[in-house]
């Protein structure tokens, strides 16, 4: 079974960075391929079981939904209800951690599938792009801090 994992050090305190991704819909304000990503019905995005629409910047559209998410571990867990992407058995973990030297956090994604052994290298390379450049986007958020988040209004 393949299986993608990547992981970063973003410079902001584990509870900021959780803040910023825990809703399952809130992926469009950190992912730079992603276009949109709401939640069907206007549904909770928090709530296990919510299915968010992931419409990418090219026009690929997947239906994923939300199959675990714990503040207290600061993760959150999907899969494909829908994909362009023919894979089995899919599902993608993303979490963080906090790095108790320096006030940083550790990202982790990672994914792990089923799919047909003639599409699996370009899959799990595509994922591991995709992750990465994630990562680097949602730390990219964060750049500056804490100096942006101690100045005053």
């Amino acid at each position: 079974m393949p299986q993608v994992f990547v992981s970063s050090v973003v410079n902001g305190p584990a509870e900021q960075v959780w803040a910023m991704i825990r809703r399952f819909d809130a992926v469009a304000h950190w992912l730079p391929f992603v276009k949109s990503s709401p939640i069907e019905d206007g549904g909770d995005p928090t709530r296990v079981g919510c299915v968010r629409v992931l419409t990418q910047t090219d026009g690929e559209v997947f239906r994923e939904i939300l199959v675990a998410l714990s503040d207290a571990e600061r993760c959150y867990s999907y899969t494909f209800v829908s994909s362009p992407v023919p894979v089995r058995n899919h599902r993608t973990t993303l979490r963080v951690l906090p790095i108790t030297d320096g006030d940083c956090s550790y990202v982790e994604w990672s994914s792990r599938f089923e799919i047909a052994p003639e599409h699996e290298s370009q899959l799990v390379e595509l994922m591991n792009r995709n992750f990465q450049a994630g990562l680097r986007s949602l730390a990219e958020k964060f750049r500056g801090w804490p100096q942006d988040a101690l100045r005053s209004p």
